[in-house]
């Protein structure tokens, strides 16, 4: 028997023949499957569930600044006093979008005192707003009719709001802020 009829098989210096493993492919599913998931549940969230908008002047200060960047809901059904929403507002054939906090619901008998909301007889909660002494508006007790609801902007002096143009139909309600995510150092849930 010579050293050439004996078949040791595969050894360090001479490994023999690879045979695939597989091992390429799977690495590749292992990553490519959670960039999918994590980029359908952007879609979804950005797309479908969310949408984000830019506020644009300061009838929201101090709660929110010109140029901070919104998610808002899609939808708006359940309304609570107290929720920021996104609602558009028509005048004579120009629609405005308006970023306004609901203070009454349908229903609720809302008066304004010194610019400080009293709703069904009972003061608003303080959730920053600004109210200017020498600027400050009166209104009397008003009944919110069914499908509309009274908004507010937090800052008093500036804000055009359901004072001046009444209550807004609820039918225009894009949605509720959910959060604030730009600028980046003022970044949180809103409640």
């Amino acid at each position: 028997m010579s050293s050439d009829d004996l078949d040791t098989g595969p050894s360090l210096l001479a490994p023999g023949a690879r045979e695939p493993s597989g091992r390429g492919m799977r690495l590749a599913a292992l990553l490519f499957v959670p960039l999918l998931v994590i980029f359908l549940v952007v879609i979804l969230v950005f797309y479908v569930f969310l949408a984000p908008l830019t506020v644009d002047g300061p009838s929201m200060e101090p709660t929110l600044y010109t140029g901070d960047r919104l998610l808002v809901t899609r939808g708006y059904q359940t309304p609570h006093r107290g929720d920021i929403v996104d609602i558009r507002w028509s005048q004579g054939g120009q629609t405005t979008e308006l970023i306004k906090r609901v203070v009454a619901l349908p229903g609720d008998t809302v008066e304004i005192r010194a610019d400080v909301a009293w709703v069904n007889g009972v003061r608003e909660p303080a959730r920053g707003q600004f109210v200017e002494r020498p600027y400050a508006v009166n209104v009397a007790p008003y009944v919110v009719p069914r499908g509309y609801l009274y908004v507010m902007g937090d800052n008093r002096a500036v804000s055009e709001d359901s004072r001046y143009i009444g209550p807004l139909p609820l039918s225009g309600a894009n949605g509720k802020a959910v959060a604030l995510f730009s600028p980046i150092t003022r970044m949180r849930l809103i409640p």
